[in-house]
This record gives C-alpha cells, sequence and structure tokens, in this order.
C-alpha cells in the first residue's frame, strides 16, 4: 500500500495508508491500475491520469458517499488528500464560533466542485462555487444532480468576465466569512508547454518531449501574467470589496511570489496577513491569507 506523508494536516483522514481493498469495492476498475512495489506493497503508477482519477474517485466514494463523481474531459485531476488539507487548514485560520453559519467563496471551482464538496460535508460550510468555464459549471450542475443533498450548501455561478476574481460573483449587500482559490499557474500555453519539456528532459524521457500526466483546461493552467498577476489581482478586488469579505486566502505555488505580494498588502495596511505551509509528500505548498473583516 501507498504511504501518505504524515505531513498532512492532523485532522486530515487520508493521513494513512490507502486500503486497496476497500478503495476498489466502490471503484472496480481501480483493481487493473495497481501495481507491486519491490517491496511487496501495493501502489499505483502515479504518472498515469486514469489511475489517480479513479483513486482520487474511490477516496470520495468511500470517505464521502460521493456517486457518479466525474470530471469535463482535459480537467486537471485533483488530490482529495491535497485539497482537504487546504479545507482543513482554511477551517484554522477562520476559526468560526458556528461552522454552520460560514459562507465560503470558491474561486475557479472547476469541473470537480472539490473544495465545496469537501468543505460541505467536513465542516458544514455553505459554498458559492465560481468559474469562468461554462462548461465546467454545466458539468459541476451534473455532479449536484446525482448527489441531490449536496445542493444545501452548493450554489454554482458563472463568472462572465475571465480578468475578474471576486467583482461580477459576489453580489451587493452578500457576505462570505471566507474565499478561498487555487489559481492558474503559468503566463500562457507556452509557458505550460516549455515547462513541460524541461520536467521531461530532467527525468531524462525520450521522444514526446512534450508529454505529461498533468493536465488541465486552459482556464485552470494559465493568466495572462501567471500566477502573481492572478493573485495581485484578486488581492485589489478584495479590498474594493473589504466591507463583504472576512478572510481571504489563495494558494501560492512559487514561492517567490510571496513577498511582492504581501508588499501590495501591506502598502493598502492589511495587517492580518499569514502564510501557511502544507506539505503533501516531498510538494510544499503555501497559503497566503489576510484578513479584511475581523
Amino acid at each position: 500500500m501507498e504511504k501518505i506523508s504524515k505531513n498532512l494536516h492532523p485532522r486530515n483522514k487520508f493521513n494513512q495508508e490507502y486500503d486497496f481493498k476497500k478503495l476498489i469495492k466502490h471503484v472496480h476498475p481501480l483493481k487493473k491500475h495497481l501495481v507491486v512495489l519491490p517491496d511487496g506493497r501495493q501502489s499505483l503508477d502515479f504518472r498515469d491520469t486514469e489511475s489517480v482519477f479513479l483513486l482520487n474517485k474511490a477516496l470520495l466514494e468511500s470517505e464521502f458517499k460521493i456517486k457518479n463523481w466525474d470530471l469535463l474531459p482535459g480537467s486537471l485531476v485533483p488530490s482529495i488528500p491535497g485539497r482537504l488539507n487546504y479545507i482543513n487548514y482554511l477551517a484554522d485560520l477562520i476559526q468560526p464560533k458556528n461552522p454552520k453559519d460560514i459562507k465560503v467563496l470558491d474561486v475557479g471551482t472547476g469541473s470537480s466542485i472539490i473544495y465545496p464538496i469537501l468543505g460541505f460535508l467536513e465542516y458544514h460550510w455553505n459554498f458559492v462555487a465560481s468559474d469562468t468555464h461554462i462548461q465546467s459549471i454545466q458539468h459541476a450542475h451534473k455532479i449536484l444532480n446525482d448527489n441531490p443533498y449536496l445542493k444545501k450548501g452548493i450554489k454554482l455561478r458563472t463568472q462572465e468576465n475571465p480578468e475578474q476574481t471576486l467583482k461580477g460573483i459576489i453580489q451587493p449587500n452578500e457576505y462570505f466569512d471566507a474565499i478561498l482559490c487555487n489559481p492558474p499557474f503559468y503566463k500562457s500555453r507556452d509557458d505550460y508547454r516549455q515547462t513541460v519539456i524541461k520536467k521531461n528532459q530532467k527525468l531524462h524521457q525520450e521522444g514526446e518531449s512534450t508529454k505529461t500526466n498533468f493536465q488541465g483546461l486552459s482556464n485552470e493552467l494559465w493568466f495572462p501574467g501567471g500566477e502573481k498577476k492572478f493573485i495581485s489581482n484578486m488581492i485589489y478586488e478584495s479590498i474594493e470589496l473589504r466591507d463583504q469579505i472576512g478572510l481571504c486566502s489563495v494558494l501560492v505555488s512559487n514561492k517567490d511570489n510571496l513577498k511582492p505580494l504581501k508588499a501590495i498588502l501591506e502598502y493598502h495596511k492589511i495587517e492580518d496577513i499569514k502564510v501557511t505551509q502544507m506539505h503533501q509528500g516531498n510538494k510544499i505548498n503555501r497559503i497566503l491569507s489576510w484578513r479584511l473583516n475581523k
């Protein structure tokens, strides 16, 4: 069995070995993707997109009873343990008096609506999930229809202006206790392509140098100006809408972006700024958060 890093949040229910026997009972096709490690343990080929998707589908079914969870073709395949990590740490940052009264906005929810699903089922938060990609929102509606109890806590909205994050989604007189976002990282399709080529060269792969198991729709992977520009826009919009927002949070993949982003917040006299590190295996992600209202 594959061990998950013990560095996951203490409340993360996936901070343990995968029980493949249990998971296969929920998603039978997962069985044909199992491999045996030299030490005799079962695992998966995590370079294979289909394997990763089936694993995460099985985790959702076995732990949260989510039925018929699927993705729009070509969408980013979310890591359920990693996504739950963000939700757990966000809960620590919010520190709510009554979790059931918490209202959260997920910016760029994708066809998986994974953050709202996890946040609603784990903490009973109420969600608005937004995305610029109409087909992703349509697909998300299908997931809600197949799991109607989720509709109690999850509402979907389409962001019509791809250059905006919060404006156009947050309605007049509407208040959100928290905002979460996993922003696009790359600056363009070519930036994404060149990064994949460099990564494969490091792995000494021959032939198709642009082939990768890391897939995603264009709006999930790149934004003009990249991660820093996307988050900068989000910061400025949050300040403009500050009376309607409690806590803002966003994942930051490139640690070099933290300093200039924090500088924007400090310039606008935002005092409660935090950087929270999240670990999953050898991967480190960071949550940049700032509080606009106490």
